[in-house]
């Protein structure tokens, strides 16, 4: 006893974190050395195993694969860790009972890794390219006028699952050898006991033109199209596998794409209309494609008659990018607010304006908990996008001529129709003019990239904000689903400041003592408008939405002779050095 204790205690000694005498890798000897020695001598073993080709035989016919060709990576730290354990991952009794039998016997470990799957497809593919022999399948073929009986025949091809594990299994034991290709035979996929039937049925198929409708359009298909898109396959009739002929949708395919624009309907989205009180679903309408499918039955349904040759083209539907079932999920249906600013005329260019941006800013279907930014809705005022001159407030009260002058028209109105609604609102801003044509406290200007008029939707369904405008009435209504909401809204009046001052400027133009308002001003006024929403649990909110009109002063030209040679001067001169922003 006390022999065997010493015995496991010198052999623990002198393989201590080394890998066990009579261990193996591929053939390759690792007993005594360390981890790292091990992984070092098996890098090596398999840098030189690189170039030992495994040779694919069938008849007189070779392919050698090289390991690097598929790819094939050794997982070396793998197998020094199973070399390692084979003496260490088990049990005592186990582990002694595995190193008393490693000085008698030794055992060697297999390799791990893997191969590059697309590299192997192509050797695999490249084998039976060069190797298959097809199966023939049953079937018919026209010889000029006749008819003949095509007979399947078995195929002999390469079996490429069992071919892919042998040539891995041999790539990872890193000897040249070689490898017999494994072939297996392969069945026909169509076979045919009876071919009697299915040559009455062929030769009625060709016998005549056919003919594919479609509301009002018609292709003919001739006995030669007929016989080029002619396929078998065989049927289990009352027991007997029976050869059956139709015409194939894969062999049609160019002829179907040829018509297939001809056939398709558009599907149209299901949209909304209203009548300024309350908004419905208009349905979608689906639309349909040519399904190839069954206008290749329909024809072969046809070609099989011997009159009246004619088959409909079958389509399937395709949906909408709007279903009905959607709109309506949308709840829109109840008309929330609705406003309608008083009339403006104003330049023929001015109305243009006003049209273009109502269209732009309207037909928004708002998402609930989305905002609504007026300024990126409109987008830029260009000449491109249909906008004129007309007069826009262009700072310190001038009035000028600017791309899409007039358009607050359009924005005072949605904020109107928004604030009606009870809808939140995150930005409003009043002009720096005074307009007295639109609501007292409740204009709302946008400045392109600053200034902006912006709600959300703080309702729990969809809402449809909707204009019209003929350049000089302006409506917005606003659709959702009510849910009980109410508004209540007060207007301080105006409070007024400093009053308007008059500055005089010489304008050389201009006859000695004529004058000329250059730009009107205006006296300083404020105001304060309160909104109270009321919603159906009995809860409120209060906005208050402030407006100031600064004081800008009425300036006078006056002229001073033609003869004068100095620069035009003021008493004051209002807004040096200010910067100009635009308001529409």
């Amino acid at each position: 006893m006390a022999v065997v204790v010493v015995a496991i205690l010198v052999d623990s000694a002198l393989y201590y974190n080394k890998v066990h005498a009579g261990v193996s890798i591929s053939g390759l000897s690792l007993g005594g050395l360390t981890r790292d020695e091990a992984t070092a001598a098996l890098a090596r073993y398999v840098e030189d195993a690189q170039g030992s080709a495994i040779v694919l035989t069938s008849g007189d016919k070779t392919w050698q694969v090289m390991p690097d060709g598929v790819g094939t990576k050794i997982d070396i730290d793998a197998a020094v860790d199973s070399a390692m354990g084979v003496t260490r991952k088990s049990n005592f009794f186990v582990d002694v009972a595995r190193r008393f039998k490693l000085y008698f016997g030794g055992t060697d470990v297999v390799l791990q890794g893997t191969v590059n799957s697309s590299l192997m497809d192509n050797v695999l593919s490249q084998v039976a390219q060069e190797l298959d022999v097809p199966p023939v399948d049953a079937g018919l073929t026209v010889d000029g006028n006749k008819i003949k009986v095509v007979d399947g025949q078995k195929g002999n091809v390469v079996d490429q699952a069992t071919l892919r594990e042998q040539l891995e299994a041999l790539l990872f034991t890193l000897h040249a050898t070689e490898l017999p290709v494994p072939m297996v035979v392969k069945d026909p996929e169509v076979q045919a006991d009876d071919y009697q039937a299915a040559l009455q049925q062929a030769e009625t198929m060709i016998s005549a033109d056919v003919t594919l409708t479609n509301a009002g359009k018609g292709w003919t298909l001739t006995p030669e199209d007929l016989v080029a898109y002619m396929d078998f396959t065989a049927e289990d009739q009352n027991g007997v596998s029976t050869l059956v002929p139709y015409l194939s949708a894969d062999k049609m395919a160019p002829f179907f794409e040829q018509i297939a624009a001809l056939v398709a309907t558009e599907a149209v989205d299901a949209t909304f209309d209203s009548d300024g009180n309350k908004a419905w679903v208009v349905p979608a309408v689906p639309g349909t494609a040519l399904d190839a499918k069954g206008t290749a039955e329909a024809l072969t349904g046809a070609a099989l008659k011997t009159s009246r040759r004619t088959a409909e083209v079958v389509v399937t539907e395709s949906d909408p990018k709007l279903t009905t079932a959607e709109a309506e999920g949308m709840g829109i249906k109840d008309k929330l607010a609705g406003y309608t600013t008083e009339p403006y005329y104003g330049t023929g260019d001015r109305q243009v304006n006003v049209r273009i941006t109502t269209k732009y800013a309207s037909n928004v279907f708002l998402a609930p908990g989305k905002e609504y930014d007026f300024d990126k809705q409109i987008g830029p005022r260009t000449t491109e996008r249909g906008y004129k001159l007309a007069k826009g407030i262009t700072g310190q009260g001038k009035l000028e001529d600017v791309l899409g002058g007039g358009i607050c028209q359009v924005s005072t109105t949605l904020f109107n129709a928004v604030f009606e609604a009870g809808l939140k609102v995150t930005e409003r801003w009043n002009h720096s003019l005074y307009i007295n044509h639109y609501p007292p406290g409740r204009d709302a200007t946008v400045t392109g990239g600053g200034k902006n008029m912006r709600f959300v939707n703080d309702t729990d369904n969809y809402i449809w904000i909707r204009g019209t405008s003929d350049g000089v009435t302006t409506t917005f209504n606003i659709y959702g689903t009510k849910d009980g909401r109410t508004v209540e809204a007060s207007f301080s009046g105006f409070s007024y400041g400093e009053q308007r001052t008059d500055v005089t400027v010489t304008n050389p133009s201009l006859g000695p003592g004529t004058t000329k308002v250059q730009i009107s001003g205006q006296s300083a006024r404020y105001s304060t408008v309160k909104r109270t929403v009321t919603y159906a649990d009995g809860t409120s909110n209060t906005d208050t939405f402030k407006s100031n009109y600064p004081m800008y002063p009425r300036t006078i030209e006056v002229g001073v002779g033609t003869t004068t040679t100095t620069r035009p001067t003021s008493t004051t001169e209002p807004g040096s050095g200010t910067t100009i922003v635009t308001e529409f």
